[in-house]
């Protein structure tokens, strides 16, 4: 996934273990997004630091038609039928007509916990 011209989004490769996955903090360096893989899902998550020291999570799934998202400098976009999305996981532009799915996102000293039961 790219964000603002060719720039590259880092890709955390991680196993889920009791329903969580966790991402090492030091994962952020290059910026405030990574993009999550891991095999417990079909599709990637957008994990986030938010500027409060929080972290967000999104699943990049497209709620048109389950197809794949890709990032952009402004937000999600749907490169199947056109949807797009903010940040936030709000659907800014259809054919998609609900939110993106998020996570229950944490982080303790050294990792951003993404809970995938939530």
């Amino acid at each position: 996934l790219g964000l603002e011209g060719c720039s590259t989004l880092p890709l955390v490769k991680a196993d889920e273990a009791d329903g969580v996955v966790r991402v090492p903090r030091s994962s952020f360096q290059q910026g405030d997004k990574v993009i999550l893989r891991t095999r417990a899902l079909p599709f990637d998550v957008l994990v986030m630091a938010r500027p409060d020291g929080g972290y967000h999570s999104l699943y990049l799934r497209c709620t048109h038609r389950d197809q794949p998202l890709t990032a952009t400098g402004t937000g999600l976009h749907c490169p199947s039928h056109g949807s797009r999305f903010g940040m936030d996981g709000t659907v800014q532009e259809g054919p998609a007509d609900k939110p993106l799915h998020t996570f229950r996102t944490t982080a303790d000293d050294t990792d951003v916990i993404v809970d995938l039961k939530h």
